[in-house]
C-alpha cells in the first residue's frame, strides 16, 4: 500500500473524523498431486472479494482511534469434473459441515500515538499504535486435516461419509494483541515520501474450537513519486511501488500442529494515487510470491502450488464535521 494509506488517519486533529474503506480483489489458482482414493490431479481457483472500511477519530492531536470492519466473499471453484471428499465448489457465505458461514470477518479496534511530526515541512513522522482483533463467527469447527485421527491410526480413511470438510474461512477465531510502528519520512525530491511499517499480531485466545494461530508479522516498505505537472493535471497525484514481507509462525488444532500455518511471502506493489474533489483514490497492483509454505512434511509430498494477483481500491474522505468535546 501507499505511504498513508486510507487506514492511516495521519494529520488528523483532536474532534476531526475520517471515513475510509479498501477493497481487495484477490484471485489464486492452486494445485497439488493426487491423493489415495482420488487417482486424478487437484486443481481450482479461490477468489475473494474484501471490503475493509474503517472510521479514524482524532482523540487529541497526538492520538487518534482507528475501527476497521472485515467484510469478505470468499468462493473457490473446483477444477476437476470428478468427485472428491477433499474439494468442491464452496463459498465463504454458507454454512458447512465444518464451517460457519456469513459476511462478516475480523474487527479491529486500534489506539495510534503521534511520537513525532514535522506538519507540512519535510522531515520524520512516526507512529507507535495498539489495539485488539476481535474475531467473526466466520471460522472453522473442526480440524479440516483430521490430525487427530491421523495420529491415533496413522492413516485417515477418507470418505464422504464423516470426513465432509472446508479448508477456508474468514476468521480463525483467535482474539490478538496488535502492535504497530511506523516512521515516514517526507522529502523536497522523488520519493517524496518514503516509510517502513511493522504490524505484529500476537493471539492471547484460542479459537472456541480448539484452533490456536500462530503470530503473524508484516514488515513492509512503502514509497509515493511526484509526477511532473503534465502528468498531474491529469488528476494524477503520484506513483507508489513498496514491497511487503509476511510471515506466519506455527498454528495448531488441538495441539496437533497445522499443515499449512507457516508460511512465509514477499508481496511486491506499485499503484497509482488519484484525486477525485478534495479526496483521493489509490489503485494497486500486488503479486504475492510464496518464499516457503503451503504444507509441512508429508504434504509436501503432495506437490502443492499455487499462482496469485491482488487488486486493491483505497478511498479516504475526511468528514466536515467536529466532535466539539474532543477539540479544545
Amino acid at each position: 500500500m501507499p505511504v498513508g494509506n486510507a487506514s492511516d488517519g495521519i494529520g488528523l486533529f483532536a474532534g476531526q473524523i475520517m471515513i475510509s474503506a479498501n477493497m481487495n480483489l484477490q484471485h489464486i489458482d492452486w494445485s497439488h498431486d493426487p491423493v489415495p482414493n482420488e487417482n486424478f490431479e487437484h486443481f481450482g481457483h479461490l477468489n475473494t472479494v474484501l471490503l475493509l472500511p474503517s472510521i479514524t477519530i482524532g482523540l487529541s492531536d497526538y492520538w487518534n482511534m482507528n475501527y476497521l470492519q472485515t467484510i469478505a466473499i470468499r468462493k473457490m471453484g473446483w477444477g476437476p469434473h470428478d468427485t472428491s471428499v477433499h474439494h468442491r465448489d464452496e463459498s465463504s457465505l454458507d454454512d458447512y459441515a465444518n464451517a460457519n458461514g456469513g459476511l462478516l470477518g475480523d474487527s479491529r479496534i486500534k489506539f495510534k500515538y503521534l511520537l513525532n511530526n514535522t506538519g507540512m515541512q519535510a522531515g520524520n513522522r512516526t507512529f507507535i499504535g495498539l489495539g485488539l482483533l476481535i474475531p467473526s463467527n466466520n471460522v472453522l469447527t473442526s480440524d479440516p486435516f483430521f490430525l487427530q485421527e491421523k495420529a491415533e491410526n496413522g492413516y485417515v480413511e477418507w470418505s464422504s461419509d464423516g470426513h465432509e470438510h472446508r479448508h477456508f474461512a474468514l476468521s480463525d477465531g483467535n482474539y490478538k494483541g496488535l502492535l504497530e510502528v511506523q516512521y515516514f519520512n517526507k522529502r523536497k525530491n522523488n520519493p517524496v515520501f518514503w516509510g517502513l511499517k511493522l504490524d505484529i499480531q500476537i493471539p492471547f485466545k484460542e479459537s472456541d474450537y480448539g484452533y490456536n494461530a500462530g503470530n503473524s508479522y508484516n514488515l513492509s516498505f512503502s514509497s509515493l513519486y511526484k509526477p511532473n505537472k503534465k502528468i498531474s493535471d491529469l488528476g494524477i497525484v503520484g506513483f507508489s511501488a513498496g514491497i511487503v514481507l509476511l510471515h506466519a509462525s506455527d498454528g495448531y488444532w488441538n495441539g496437533f500442529l497445522d499443515p499449512t500455518s507457516n508460511s512465509t511471502m514477499l508481496i511486491p506493489t506499485i499503484g497509482t494515487i488519484l484525486k477525485v474533489g478534495g479526496n483521493s483514490i489509490a489503485l494497486n497492483i500486488q503479486k504475492p510470491l510464496l518464499i516457503d509454505g503451503i504444507g509441512i512434511g508429508s504434504e509436501n509430498a503432495l506437490n502443492n502450488n499455487f499462482d496469485a494477483v491482488e487488486f486493491t481500491v483505497g478511498y479516504r474522505y475526511t468528514l466536515d464535521y467536529v466532535i466539539d468535546w474532543l477539540y479544545f
